[in-house]
């Protein structure tokens, strides 16, 4: 398993609350069903980024969680339905972080955090973010509607957060630099871009979001 790989490991073991909730694993109940489904996602990471979605078949997904099809089948419709259900706790994870985010700290400050994070997260966990971003752009993807509600969290983010300093603005607004970060973070993905560049990547977008939500008067 490479490095992208264990990013998504890493994340989603978080996502269960890691040693200590495998520790309370007792028999059988939510928890194990729960370690069961993630089981068949984590085995299906390396699998999607190899062959990619059109050529995974549910064989393939099988073989590698060293499941049988009837426990696949008791967790999942298909394939479609696991890389749904990884995006979403990816979607998640990202999401909680920014909730995590200093409520204190001064505006600035707070929108670079921001960015930064985007561009972290996406570029840590790698090449299946990369596929699962291209799937949810499509309209009758059933991750499109989880990327949708994704943007409306972190649009409800940058508004509280906004509030706090007396301004508003358009809803577009908010989407159109959500839509950036986006199509950014895509375009460094899809060309492996050098650590260098993805720093300046963050720094240019930073800028973006500090000149249209706090733009500076003279």
């Amino acid at each position: 398993m490479n490095q992208a790989d264990l990013g998504v490991v890493r994340a989603v073991f978080e996502d269960l609350g890691g040693v200590q909730a495998v520790a309370r694993e007792q028999g059988e109940g939510p928890l194990v069903s729960h370690l069961q489904r993630t089981n068949i996602q984590l085995a299906a990471i390396p699998v999607f980024v190899r062959k990619g979605l059109a050529d995974t078949t549910v064989n393939d997904l099988l073989e590698a969680a060293q499941v049988s099809r009837r426990t696949f089948y008791k967790y999942f419709a298909n394939k479609m339905d696991v890389l749904e259900g990884i995006y979403c706790t990816a979607v998640a994870l990202l999401l909680a972080r920014f909730r995590e985010l200093q409520p204190g700290a001064d505006m600035e400050s707070w929108l670079r955090a921001m960015v930064g994070l985007f561009f972290d997260y996406h570029l840590s966990v790698g090449p299946i973010i990369r596929l699962m971003q291209e799937e949810a752009l499509r309209g009758d993807s059933p991750l499109a509607v989880h990327r949708q509600q994704a943007h409306a969290e972190m649009q409800a983010l940058l508004q509280q957060r906004l509030a706090l300093t007396g301004k508003e603005f358009p809803t577009l607004t908010y989407q159109a630099l959500i839509w950036a970060m986006e199509a950014a973070s895509l375009n460094l993905l899809n060309r492996a871009a050098p650590r260098q560049e993805i720093g300046e990547a963050k720094t240019v977008l930073g800028d973006l979001l500090l000149a249209v939500l706090c733009p500076r008067t003279t």
